[in-house]
């Protein structure tokens, strides 16, 4: 499949000013590429490891002007069906996923635990207003990711981030971590070698994101 031919807008390229048409490819089209961290959402992995896998060429990608990675969609879903390890999910099962989603902001915490009930997914989500009360249920229960809405101030993610880091550092199996967050520098400006089962995405989080990642999660444990 050619590049020229893809349906995918890339935002690097002057847009044109005919907006009806611009909505009408978007909506139509159904992406054939995709960005490292949207392969890496759906497939559980951190960028980082998207991006190795790319290189290795283990996933069918190509760049664009500006530097930024397209990772084709087909090349991702042929990863699942082979795949026999996915961050996170060490050892798979007819067991359904069980992810914590930790939100301090107290009106989208309502609003996005009362939509995921709506969902029903075939899914274990469990919400949390503290990273600490949710990393305390470790001790009772097995999680397979936790998610977290990093909306606090730059302080705060930063002693968050390193207590998720230090929590895996201590553990045999470490969490699968997605941290979402506005600070685009957040994961550059922590001490190096932090682990990539930690994973930072652009926020905010909304009930969009969260039901597109859960149901990337569910792919990911049926392949």
């Amino acid at each position: 499949m050619s590049v020229e031919t893809s349906p995918v807008i890339d935002k690097n390229r002057p847009q044109t000013s005919n907006k009806t048409r611009f909505i009408s490819k978007a909506v139509t089209h159904t992406p054939q590429f995709l960005s490292t961290a949207e392969a890496a959402r759906i497939l559980g992995l951190s960028t980082t490891l998207v991006q190795t896998l790319v290189d290795q060429g283990d996933l069918k990608g190509w760049k664009t002007r500006g530097g930024h990675r397209r990772i084709s969609i087909e090349s991702i879903l042929d990863y699942q069906t082979v795949s026999r390890h996915v961050v996170g999910y060490p050892n798979k099962s007819s067991l359904k996923p069980n992810v914590t989603v930790v939100i301090e902001s107290p009106p989208l915490f309502l609003e996005l635990k009362a939509e995921c009930a709506l969902w029903r997914l075939p899914i274990d989500v469990s919400f949390f207003d503290s990273v600490t009360e949710a990393l305390l249920e470790l001790s009772s229960q097995k999680l397979d990711m936790i998610v977290v809405d990093m909306s606090m101030p730059r302080p705060q993610q930063e002693k968050t981030f390193q207590a998720l880091e230090n929590f895996n550092q201590r553990v045999h199996t470490p969490l699968s971590v997605v941290l979402i967050t506005a600070e685009k520098d957040l994961k550059a400006s922590m001490p190096s070698g932090a682990s990539s089962s930690i994973q930072v995405v652009s926020g905010p989080m909304s009930a969009v994101w969260l039901h597109a990642y859960l149901t990337g999660v569910i792919a990911s444990r049926r392949n």
